[in-house]
């Protein structure tokens, strides 16, 4: 029996793909710079912070309004029903 041991060669097509992904490779990363890469997501990333900060101070007194108003409301209805 023949020898059927042969090394595997990329060829002309495997190469030529290989090239074109590496360009697309770089081309995707010359757009993701020209676009604000990181700095643009990492000042998105901030405002959002500060903006939710600010939703759970005023989350926090809306609560403390509606707690102040829900025992108001509590007491008006106890002293009612004392009265009666």
């Amino acid at each position: 029996m023949a020898d059927d041991r042969r090394t595997a060669r990329g060829g002309f097509r495997a190469t030529l793909a290989l090239l074109i992904s590496i360009i697309a490779l770089i081309v995707a990363f010359i757009a993701f710079e020209r676009t604000g890469g990181n700095r643009e997501l990492n000042l998105r990333i901030q405002d959002l912070q500060t903006k939710i900060e600010t939703m759970k101070k005023e989350t926090a007194k809306r609560m403390d309004t509606i707690r102040q108003q829900t025992a108001e409301a509590l007491e008006k209805v106890g002293r009612a029903i004392g009265k009666e």
